[in-house]
């Protein structure tokens, strides 16, 4: 709590900060060399960068003989791939004709990029492209889901929560406490597993930080854009699980079904303005999505096929196989092998908690703020929401992240 109170001061002073440079203030700084301001997106710009980034992954994976989909360790990784790619379909087929099916495919491929993050540390890879493109598909889909969503309309209009929405909230938050009940089970089983045992740390501070929110509609909000990543954490987590009590795990893969009926009834019953797929965001540099492998809408489509008709089946020798080789994952991975990057300007301080940064390597800590702030209005600068994402407590450097974000908007809006 002492963190996130420091962390909205820093958000009230960025917003002090941009409210002094609209109103005409002149003040002389220093010269300095500033980043470019990023570019502006649309829904379906950014549904594209999201079908590149997943095109160059499956590009970069296919030619890495260490990431072979016949081998049973990498057959997670490539089943979530394969759930991104046919999400995104579903989400581009539902744009073009202005249906539900498109906020359905973004949840999911976000859901399923989510999972990939897990499924990624049982292949031992370190393959460069694919960490990259990674991070760019990530992007897109937070984007996505935050500025295109029927959850981004309802925040736009502001106001209370309805009766409605107060009720489906504590529905929300009954099912939480129902899988709590089920994680702390789990838990005295994982004992032995670190990496097991992590996860599920992280799934059950996820669910009593839900049991504690207000009701506000930030918080509503907040909560129904976490009920994608909490998803995915579930299913990556569950080809950890040993071959004993496999089936005790499975209570929490069913209550996915109970969040996604709660996801569900909510949006059935809000119309969406279809215009807002048509209104450009900025993208910060920060959030870079942009795909430099110059990929043709012909390879995207190529690559995009090969995945969603490839057969990554695992038979149940090969889960248990994976389950007692994922034993043995380091704890402790590089920076440069993870798919949560930080902001060029927080770079030199990149190796402070580099135990937490691995794409996949345990950085999870951190997924409750970046569920607050994705579904919180104070996304209103890119570079807020990234370094939050990368960098969870540490207070020292929240404080000087914000002076020095504080004095960088100061000077771009002078």
């Amino acid at each position: 709590m002492k963190n996130f109170l420091r962390l909205l001061l820093c958000f009230a002073l960025s917003a002090f900060v941009i409210a002094r440079g609209a109103a005409g203030s002149k003040e002389s700084t220093a010269p300095t060399q500033e980043k470019p301001s990023g570019r502006k997106a649309d829904a379906k710009t950014l549904l594209d960068d999201a079908n590149k980034a997943t095109a160059a992954i499956i590009k970069s994976a296919r030619a890495d003989k260490d990431l072979d989909p016949k081998k049973a360790e990498n057959k997670p990784f490539w089943q979530s791939l394969q759930t991104v790619a046919k999400s995104l379909m579903t989400a581009g087929a539902g744009l073009a004709a202005k249906k539900d099916d498109f906020f359905k495919g973004i949840a999911g491929a976000r859901e399923a990029e989510e999972q990939m993050k897990v499924g990624w540390q049982l292949t031992d890879s370190k393959n460069k492209s694919v960490i990259e493109n990674g991070k760019k598909l990530g992007r897109a889909l937070a984007l996505l889901r935050t500025d295109f969503s029927k959850e981004a309309q309802r925040r736009k209009a502001g106001g209370e929560l309805t009766d409605k929405e107060k009720a489906q909230f504590e529905k929300i938050k009954a099912q939480q406490k129902d899988l709590l009940a089920k994680i702390k089970k789990l838990e005295g089983e994982a004992k032995k597993d670190k990496a097991l045992e992590k996860g599920l740390a992280e799934l059950r501070r996820q669910a009593e930080r839900v049991m504690k929110e207000p009701a506000t509609l930030d918080a509503y909000i907040a909560t129904l854009y976490s009920l994608d990543l909490q998803a995915g954490l579930i299913r990556g987590y569950s080809y950890y699980v040993d071959p004993e009590w496999r089936n005790d795990y499975l209570l929490l893969v069913d209550h996915i079904k109970v969040s996604d009926a709660s996801r569900s009834e909510w949006e059935t019953s809000v119309t969406y303005d279809w215009a807002m797929i048509n209104t450009s965001v900025d993208v910060d540099d920060g959030e870079g999505v942009d795909v430099s492998d110059g990929l043709s809408d012909p390879e995207i489509s190529s690559q995009a096929s090969y995945v969603e008709n490839g057969s990554f089946d695992m038979s149940e020798a090969e889960r248990n196989e994976v389950a007692v080789e994922e034993n043995n994952i380091e704890e402790v991975a590089s920076p440069d092998e993870s798919l949560d990057a930080a902001p060029d300007d927080e770079s030199e301080d990149a190796t402070d908690d580099s135990a937490d940064d691995a794409f996949g390597s345990r950085s999870h800590q951190r997924l409750g703020r970046r569920h607050l702030l994705l579904g919180g209005q104070v996304r209103f600068d890119g570079r807020i929401a990234q370094w939050v994402r990368s960098h969870g407590d540490d207070e020292r450097r929240a404080d000087k992240w914000c002076k020095n974000h504080a004095a960088s908007l100061t000077r771009s809006r002078s």
